[in-house]
């Protein structure tokens, strides 16, 4: 059997691994448009923070771990041209017969609705750090940009955000909504983190603020008022103006951290596809198309407590659907579950949490909903407080969604959450789960066991 994987990201590379496992007979390919396999979305950030040496070293997976396992992979080469009914493809250096297509190729971190007033120029200062060699492009710019502007208050822009203060830089976030990280957390849960971000030296965060225009500022002459201000300082540095719904900044460096989406599909003549251009799949994965299967970025998933599809581009999602994909090519017997949304992250010396329903999402519930809200410490002695949120069924108690907040590290507990929520468990449950106690690392009821008791409840 000849499988060709297309996308050499998480999906298409946990996908390849689970082929060669389950088809070990099997002849399989993965092409991949860039020049360096693995690299991870945040691997600009991972650099210029010191995580890793190199951008090089921010990979997930190294060539040499596909060719060990008899994987052959395909470097700078890109899809062009699909003919599902000859079971063929065609792609800037030649064309392949396949027996099993997986279309892995991905999204891309561009707005749909942001203007660009001279895309030759900023092809040269990217906008976004998504692939390698966007990221090495800018990364020789950060050590001389004294100002940054980054567009998009989301889980990326933030971190991009805390990265740059961290660096000692001027940064600005522009957001559309009424608070960042709007996706993950009900604004009043987030209250401590918010009013902690308004005392940080380096930040402005403009929410309500929609970025229209971007234009170089290489392209623009100053006024005499601007030359006197710059007066001193590195006059070539400030080289981007960003034109907002409320006036006009400028900065050395912009980034646009927007929601990443899908490609307008370059196949819609041949696969059938939603109106966000993510590629319709059944529940196994197989798109309109016999024989030929999309996941990660490409498509919706179900979410699963909302029980209703939907773009959900996580990691952890594109490799679950990866692996679903190759345990239904032969025949289909795995249905992709979905996912929650479950993301955890470090910002600005606060570790934040969400996985499953926000009460802000009630709305779109089926049932009535119920939340409660409290704090615990984190630890016996010492130690910061978790903020916890839970959201729930008012009338079974089952649990849908949880939120953690601290500035203690409190990232894992999530994964119990999100796992309790797949499970169907009730509060009731959680106060009963068995957790070990040892004075220097918890409290004497876990945080997890509080979801169960809490505070008082508020239905919505």
């Amino acid at each position: 059997m000849k499988i060709m994987i297309i996308g050499g990201s998480f999906a298409g590379v946990s996908c390849a691994f689970r082929a060669r496992q389950l088809y070990p007979e099997a002849q399989i390919t993965i092409v991949e448009k860039n020049q360096l396999l693995g690299f991870i979305p945040s691997g600009f950030i991972q650099y210029v923070t010191g995580a890793v040496a190199s951008l090089e070293e921010a990979v997930f997976v190294q060539k040499k771990d596909l060719e060990a396992a008899a994987i052959a992979i395909h470097l700078e080469e890109a899809l062009v041209a699909c003919f599902p009914e000859e079971h063929r493809i065609e792609t800037t250096k030649g064309g392949y017969e396949y027996d099993r297509l997986v279309l892995a190729y991905g999204s891309i971190q561009e707005s749909q609705l942001l203007e660009v007033s001279d895309e030759e120029a900023l092809s040269l200062v990217p906008l976004a750090y998504k692939n390698f060699e966007s990221a090495h492009i800018l990364a020789e710019k950060v050590p001389t940009a004294n100002s940054i502007s980054i567009i998009g208050g989301g889980q990326a822009g933030m971190e991009a955000a805390s990265a740059f203060v961290q660096l000692g830089k001027q940064v600005s976030v522009f957001e559309t909504m009424d608070y960042p990280l709007f996706k993950y957390f009900d604004q009043a849960f987030l209250a401590p983190f918010l009013t902690d971000l308004e005392g940080i030296e380096g930040l402005t965060i403009h929410c309500n603020t929609s970025v229209k225009k971007i234009t170089q500022r290489a392209n623009l002459e100053r006024t005499v008022l601007e030359e006197t201000i710059l007066e001193g300082t590195n006059k070539e540095a400030t080289s981007f103006e960003i034109e907002t719904n409320s006036g006009v900044e400028r900065s050395d460096l912009a980034l646009t951290m927007v929601n990443v989406h899908p490609k307008a599909n370059p196949f819609y003549q041949v696969f059938e596809s939603h109106s966000d251009n993510t590629i319709k799949t059944d529940a196994y994965l197989e798109t309109s198309q016999a024989d030929v299967f999309a996941v990660g970025d490409l498509i919706q998933i179900p979410a699963l407590a909302l029980k209703e599809q939907t773009y959900m581009p996580l990691i952890n999602n594109a490799v679950r659907s990866g692996l679903v994909a190759a345990e239904n090519l032969m025949k289909k017997t795995q249905p992709f579950k979905g996912g929650l949304r479950t993301i955890g992250t470090q910002l600005f010396g606060w570790y934040l949490a969400s996985t499953g329903l926000l009460e802000a999402e009630a709305f779109n519930y089926p049932g009535k909903i119920a939340t409660k809200s409290f704090a615990v410490p984190a630890r016996l002695f010492g130690g910061a407080v978790i903020y916890s949120k839970v959201t729930f069924d008012a009338d079974t108690h089952q649990v849908l969604g949880v939120q953690l907040l601290s500035q203690e590290n409190c990232l894992e507990k999530i994964n119990t959450a999100a796992l309790a929520i797949e499970t169907k468990q009730t509060l009731e449950a959680l106060m009963q789960k068995d957790y070990f106690f040892q004075p220097a690392y918890t409290p004497v009821f876990d945080v997890i066991n509080q979801l169960g008791v809490g505070s008082g409840c508020d239905e919505i």
